[in-house]
């Protein structure tokens, strides 16, 4: 009875085991040393490791308790050797060996794998053949070159027809839908208006506009290829023209897109999200505003809790007023009254400004940086003037000392500057600010130059000295 148990028990403990083993990928690299090797996998552009392996006589075995994620991984071995493979399946063996890594690949119980090391065996031996083809164009010319073109267009063909008949014959492999997704849309021709005129643009817009046609969103393993990303960043990055526009188009339509696949689109979110709050070129803040507006405000990114979701939410908030394009806001508390005095007692408003261009400056009157930068900017305003720019400067101290205010307008010059300030105290004394300003100018140090038209719109913002001189000399 006890030899009984004992098997029982014994047998549950290989079914446990068994049936933990969520992935099991046993390989073989004839050649390779003991050593360590490594299971990563691509995704948003890098490559990330996910298990690591000894290998005892070039044979190793990578095992877990999680399935993984499907998509292309790479297994990488030492002197910068590494080569793909693609996971669909769970469990599977493959062996070949180190100093032909591609061409000797076989592989046991994977359909997936076994076609695609057909396809690359292919493509190696192809480029192979056109290798010296190129070479001698560089060089090459007259009959010599037209002959190579030729041989360069045999093995051009052959290779799309080898593509063509691949994907027909491999329409349910993972790997076909990568390739599908390398094909560029084929483009018509173009149009002609009723004068018989080519309509130029035509081929970037169609382009452009059939650009993800053979992209399957549905399926989230693309997202841990090397291809998604690139034609991401290919799509916002080379596609689309720089201006906030021309990019919250482009985001949108990709974001449209990604809503196939709950994964992708948590992917294309969050990746815009990031990107353009992060941009350091101007104006690219309307793109992150237009995420939150669109995609967090409205509560279709479950995947932010709620703090998070809250912080995101303010940064927009206090970068939507400022926007470059938008009208400047105006300095009036919660009655519409204005309250931005100079040192007299006058009120004055932003409205009342006339003058081509308005440089609004933020500064505090005992930062250090200020009193560096602000004698820079003053300099480069009078040689604008004397120039015959029409250009005022609006300042406003951000700190509270009215002495400190007094002796940084006299040591700094900036008398002719029309100085203001936000200087108000409670009944214990302590600084009362007449209403949100510095959230609405997204003020969190100083100094801060914000440049406007004479309509007050936002030109430029949190620029140098040396770039609203050459935005104003430019225009």
């Amino acid at each position: 009875m006890r030899k009984i148990l004992i098997l029982i028990f014994f047998n549950l403990f290989l079914f446990s085991n068994l049936f933990a083993q969520a992935y099991k990928i046993e390989g073989e690299v004839v050649g390779l040393e003991d050593t360590e090797v490594i299971l990563a996998y691509y995704f948003g552009g890098k490559q990330y490791a996910k298990d690591t392996a000894e290998s005892k006589n070039g044979k190793f075995i990578f095992t877990g308790n999680e399935k993984l994620d499907g998509g292309m991984y790479l297994i990488v071995l030492p002197e910068q050797k590494w080569f793909d493979i693609i996971i669909s399946e769970q469990k599977f063996k493959f062996k070949t060996s180190l100093n032909n890594l591609v061409d000797d690949m076989q592989f046991t119980n994977s359909k997936e794998n076994t076609p695609f090391y057909s396809y690359l065996s292919y493509i190696n031996s192809k480029q192979k053949d056109i290798a010296p083809i190129r070479e001698k164009l560089k060089t090459a010319n007259g009959v010599e070159n037209k002959e190579l073109q030729k041989q360069q267009e045999k093995i051009d063909n052959e290779v799309l027809k080898y593509r063509d008949k691949f994907l027909a014959n491999n329409k349910n492999i993972f790997f076909s839908k990568i390739i599908k997704s390398t094909i560029d849309p084929i483009i018509p021709e173009s149009p002609k208006d009723k004068d018989g005129n080519i309509d130029e643009t035509f081929p970037f817009r169609y382009y452009k506009n059939h650009f993800w046609d053979n992209v399957d969103f549905s399926d989230s393993r693309i997202l841990r290829t090397p291809l998604f990303f690139s034609k991401m960043e290919q799509y916002l990055d080379k596609m689309t023209a720089k201006t906030p526009d021309s990019l919250i188009v482009s985001a949108n339509i990709l974001v449209d897109k990604s809503k196939a696949n709950d994964e992708i689109f948590r992917y294309v979110v969050s990746h815009i999200t990031s990107k353009y709050e992060r941009s350091k070129i101007m104006g690219m803040d309307a793109v992150f505003v237009n995420m939150v507006e669109n995609y967090y405000i409205t509560k279709m990114c479950p995947w932010v809790d709620e703090e998070q979701l809250k912080k995101i939410i303010e940064r927009a908030e206090k970068i939507s007023p400022n926007l470059i394009g938008k009208v400047s806001p105006e300095f009036v508390d919660i009655y519409g009254r204005p309250f931005m005095k100079d040192l007299s007692g006058k009120i004055h408003t932003l409205q009342s400004v006339e003058a081509d261009y308005t440089l609004l400056v933020f500064y505090g009157p005992t930062c250090g940086h200020c009193k560096t930068e602000i004698p820079k900017i003053k300099s480069t305003v009078d040689s604008l003037i004397n120039l015959k720019y029409d250009i005022k400067t609006f300042a406003v101290a951000t700190e509270f000392d009215i002495e400190e205010w007094k002796k940084f307008i006299k040591d700094k010059k900036t008398e002719d500057w029309i100085n203001v300030a936000d200087i108000s105290h409670d009944d214990e004394g302590n600084p009362l600010a007449s209403s949100d300003w510095r959230d609405k100018y997204d003020i969190y140090s100083t100094p801060v130059v914000y440049l406007l038209d004479n309509k007050k719109r936002i030109i430029a913002k949190r620029i140098n000295y040396k770039q609203f001189a050459e935005i104003i000399t430019r225009k």
